[in-house]
């Protein structure tokens, strides 16, 4: 039997009532974070439904905007959860909107730069540590070349960089700038929104080292505010441009509050775990994908003098042909490296009380952190195997891309119908089984599962996107 539950308690339904659950893909969204979602419906009055929603249909009685934790259950089988709120009282019920709400599972955070986010402060230290370990400190100062960092009236001593060191010290008339862990902020983020961020990307050695290149000074300042050394980007946008940079699938569990962030490319190369041949009746309807080929590119920081000529391993990568294109482009970019002298190296006035200087700001970049390198406290565009840059030696695309460009360059999409029981329904819940059954086997062939289209009862065939892989 066929159950709506709020907050563990059953709601109460209309007769041959169905209700149309629709399920997205994770690997097919690039610029929004999307989980499941139910067609807005309406449940009867009921002393029960009375009860859960605040006796809203009474006049007297203000509208709740309370949001329900909602589970639906196919016998014992739990097919989704979420959270419904309700919309409004009509004359012959309740009428419901139902979400996983990923959108909104970082609460207050939502919509809030991370600039603007306190996340805490410290005095500035006596001495900074230049081998700072990556796996517990909160940031490093790495050396990076930036002449025009003070503009046009510069200091007496300056080198031209920021975090000049030497003689086994930072030097006293370069601009300190505390750069901040990745790693460091995605703890902060869990511990102030409540939930646990897992999987392959934070686990990755390599990962852990990336830090945000800024261009806030302490010259003058007796305190380290933290959120002055990040970019100006949503908690919920830096996730997206995360995954936008390094191909990666985001699985939200929203009852156990869990983030799950793993690779897509290894999610394309699983083996199905679902032979599911008997569910379709054959069917020989598919449509090649007409956008086959990847365009990846990312935002320069246009305040940067370096990036006003792009350096040639940093201009956009297409796939080779001439089908239509399929864009992906994200807000996080890196540093350059100097020829002469190794290091990272931009040309952007920073930002300090020196020269009344407050009002200039910095974009979103990534480096990671080697620690002391020939003497000098480094972070580059580069660790092993990995290369912040889409040409060149280990760039992203190899990486990162190339399996996804595969895929897109030979799939056909399918629109097809199964007949599927509650524990199936359940199987293919992406986020609460982290993709392990994202990919199928069908009559010969094997497909990844995009869209579903689920009506509730299961009285009727299931709606599957289905991409030949």
């Amino acid at each position: 039997m066929f159950q709506i539950r709020i907050n563990g308690q059953r709601l109460d339904l209309y007769a041959a009532q169905t209700i149309v659950l629709e399920r997205y893909n994770p690997l097919f969204h690039f610029d929004v974070v999307r989980g499941a979602k139910v067609l807005d419906y309406t449940v009867p009055f009921s002393r029960t439904n009375d009860k859960i929603f605040g006796h809203a249909r009474l006049p007297q009685a203000p509208i709740t905007d309370e949001v329900f934790f909602c589970e639906k259950y196919d016998g014992s089988e739990l097919l989704e959860r979420g959270y419904v709120y309700l919309l409004g009282v009509l004359s012959n019920g309740y009428s419901i909107s139902y979400s996983q709400n990923l959108g909104e599972i970082f609460g207050d955070y939502q919509r809030i730069p991370l600039n603007q986010i306190d996340f805490g402060s410290e005095a500035v230290p006596g001495s900074f540590t230049a081998a700072a370990d990556h796996l517990t400190a909160k940031y490093c100062l790495p050396v990076v070349k930036n002449a025009a960092f003070y503009g046009t009236t510069i200091p007496a001593g300056f080198t031209g960089e920021m975090n000049s060191y030497g003689s086994g010290a930072y030097l006293a008339n370069s601009p300190r700038v505390p750069m901040l862990f990745l790693r460091w902020l995605l703890r902060q983020i869990e511990t102030l929104c409540g939930f646990t961020i897992r999987g392959e990307f934070v686990d990755d050695a390599a990962m852990q080292r990336l830090v945000w290149p800024n261009t806030f000074s302490l010259d003058s300042l007796s305190t380290i505010t933290y959120q002055n050394h990040l970019p100006e980007i949503t908690i919920p946008d830096l996730l997206k441009e995360l995954r936008k940079l390094f191909n990666l699938a985001l699985f939200f569990d929203v009852r156990n509050r869990t983030l799950t962030i793993n690779y897509a490319d290894g999610l394309l190369n699983q083996e199905p775990l679902l032979n599911w041949s008997a569910k379709f009746a054959p069917s020989a309807s598919r449509a090649p994908e007409t956008a086959r080929r990847l365009e990846l590119d990312w935002e320069l920081d246009s305040n940067d003098g370096r990036m006003k000529v792009r350096p040639t391993d940093y201009e956009l990568y297409h796939s080779p042909g001439d089908t239509p294109l399929f864009p992906v482009k994200t807000l996080l970019s890196t540093l350059e490296k100097d020829v002469s002298t190794g290091l990272p190296i931009m040309e952007q006035p920073g930002i300090t009380p020196t020269n009344n200087q407050m009002n200039n700001k910095f974009s979103p970049r990534l480096l990671f952190w080697h620690g002391l390198v020939a003497g000098q406290p480094t972070a580059l565009p580069d660790y092993g195997s990995y290369r912040l840059a889409w040409h060149g030696t280990n760039n992203l695309v190899e990486r990162f891309w190339k399996g996804y460009e595969q895929f897109r360059k030979k799939t056909t999409r399918r629109l097809l119908y199964a007949n599927l029981n509650a524990s199936d329904i359940a199987h293919i819940d992406h986020h609460r089984t982290v993709g392990q059954n994202m990919k199928i086997h069908v009559q010969g062939t094997n497909y990844l599962i995009g869209s579903q289209r689920i009506a509730l009862p299961l009285n009727t065939l299931t709606e599957l996107e289905l991409w030949g892989v």
